[in-house]
């Protein structure tokens, strides 16, 4: 009998600390857009993909394996609703890049001067412009030009959109990056646009090698992305947070971005 109360107690006692620290995990509550953004995040719709989910989704899940009291859920929304629901603290975190006015919204790792802490960016990334040697040479000297001289397909709701039309070119909006990929590589129009640099790194997804289409360096436009928190979950856990980004800063996240990167180059006819 004695033997038998001993064994249960040992039990008990194994596994009352396993549910003590899941009961400790804080849940996260991550939103991300139901359209596919690569390489951050592939697939679409509300299902969350369990192999391959993209980047920035591959980081999140080896952040939730390595910081102790925190356990992320992912949920996929409009990227508006995303934004809107985190204001409301119906979900905790996104990744977004810094615009005037949305820290009244969200938290950002901030610096000295109430400024983004580059340091603690979840993602960096450098966008080229696509082209042909002779689109190439020509917008070295694009000031000359004070009509809309060149073409270039852009996938609809690019973050660059509107820069690009303060340009010399048409933006024709295609509805995803291997559609501008195809009209470039047919000649239907003069460019595109692609990551080309993650970090320092040079990379690239444009997937036809048989042509003269390349980068054009250095890149148009440099893009980071914070892991940033709802103000409600912020001021609830701040200590969390701060481990949450610092395990950003710490991780090499590039050759995670590269790899998807160079996946998305299938062969082509």
């Amino acid at each position: 009998m004695q033997v038998n109360t001993l064994f249960y107690i040992f039990i008990f006692l194994c596994i009352v600390p396993i549910n003590v620290a899941n009961a400790a995990a804080k849940k996260l509550l991550f939103c991300y857009e139901d359209k596919e953004i690569a390489p951050m995040f592939l697939g679409a719709g509300q299902e969350i993909p369990t192999q391959r989910p993209g980047a920035s989704a591959d980081v999140l899940r080896l952040l939730d394996d390595a910081v102790d009291g925190v356990d992320i859920e992912f949920v996929r929304k409009p990227w508006r609703r995303c934004l809107k629901d985190l204001e409301s603290n119906k979900v905790n975190a996104v990744i977004a890049s810094f615009r005037e006015g949305r820290e009244q919204i969200a938290v950002y790792p901030m610096d000295e001067d109430a400024k983004p802490n580059a340091q603690f960016a979840i993602s960096r990334f450098g966008s080229c412009l696509l082209g042909r040697d002779k689109f190439r040479s020509q917008w070295q000297s694009r000031d000359k030009f004070n009509t809309k001289t060149f073409t270039i397909a852009v996938p609809s709701g690019y973050g660059l959109s509107a820069v690009l039309k303060k340009e010399p070119l048409f933006v024709h909006e295609t509805v995803s990056k291997e559609n501008a990929f195809e009209l470039l590589n047919k000649g239907v129009v003069d460019s595109s646009i692609d990551i080309c640099q993650v970090d320092k790194i040079k990379a690239s997804s444009y997937p036809y090698s048989d042509t003269d289409v390349k980068a054009l360096f250095p890149p148009y436009e440099f893009t980071l992305g914070y892991l940033v928190f709802s103000h409600q979950f912020y001021e609830n856990h701040p200590t969390l947070s701060h481990k949450m980004w610092q395990w950003v800063s710490e991780f090499d996240s590039a050759p995670i971005y590269i790899d998807y990167l160079n996946s998305a180059k299938q062969p082509q006819n």
